[in-house]
C-alpha cells in the first residue's frame, strides 16, 4: 500500500526494500530518545528484520515507512487501545536524523491521521510527547492535533523524570487532515 503525499511524502508499507535502510537510519540514540525504551538501543539490523516481518501481517496495515524523494525517511504508526478503551489509537512517529526540518513529520501525520480515521472504526487519535521535545509538539500542532493533557512527572528516561504531554484528535471535532 501506498499512500501519496506532496512533495514526494510517502507512507508505504513496510517491505524489504526498506531492509538495508531502516537498520542505519534507526540506530540513532537522538531519535531513541524522543521515543518508549522498547525502541531498540542500538538498533540492529536483526531488528530491522525483525520489525518488517512484523508488520507484513496486518491488514489493513497500521504502521508505515516514511519515505521522501524515495528514500526511507522515518517510520508511523499507531496501536489500538484495549477492551474498552478500543475508540482509541495511539500514535508514534519518528524521522531520521538527515531529514530534520524538512517538514516530512507534518505531512505524515496529516496523511496518516485521515488514513486511520477512513480505515478504522475509532474515535480518537492521540500522542504523547516527552516535555524536552517541542520538534514533536510542533508537529502534531501543525497536523492539526490539540494539547489534551499534561502528565506531571510521568515519566522517566536516562534517569530523569519529566512531563509527557498529550495531543489528540477526535473524530468529527477537529477539522481532519
Amino acid at each position: 500500500m501506498n499512500i501519496a503525499g506532496e512533495r514526494e511524502i510517502n507512507l508505504v508499507t513496510w517491505n524489504e526494500s526498506h531492509f538495508h535502510q531502516l537498520y542505519p537510519l534507526a540506530n540513532n540514540p537522538k531519535i531513541a530518545m524522543n521515543l518508549r525504551d522498547s525502541f531498540p538501543q542500538p538498533y540492529t539490523i536483526h531488528d530491522a528484520r525483525h520489525w518488517i516481518e512484523h508488520n507484513q501481517k496486518f491488514n489493513p496495515p497500521q504502521n508505515f515507512a516514511i519515505e521522501f524523494e524515495g528514500k526511507l525517511a522515518g517510520a508511523i504508526g499507531c496501536d489500538r487501545g484495549k477492551d474498552e478503551l478500543r475508540t482509541n489509537m495511539e500514535l508514534g512517529f519518528w524521522i531520521g536524523e538527515p531529514f530534520w526540518g524538512k517538514g516530512i513529520a507534518s505531512e505524515a501525520v496529516k496523511l496518516y491521521t485521515k488514513f486511520i480515521f477512513e480505515k478504522f472504526d475509532i474515535q480518537r487519535i492521540y500522542a504523547q510527547v516527552y516535555d524536552f521535545n517541542g520538534q514533536s509538539m510542533n508537529v502534531l500542532e501543525k497536523a492539526g492535533y490539540i494539547p489534551e493533557a499534561i502528565l506531571k512527572k510521568a515519566f522517566i528516561k536516562n534517569g530523569i523524570i519529566g512531563d509527557i504531554f498529550q495531543y489528540v484528535i477526535v473524530r468529527g471535532e477537529s477539522a481532519t487532515p
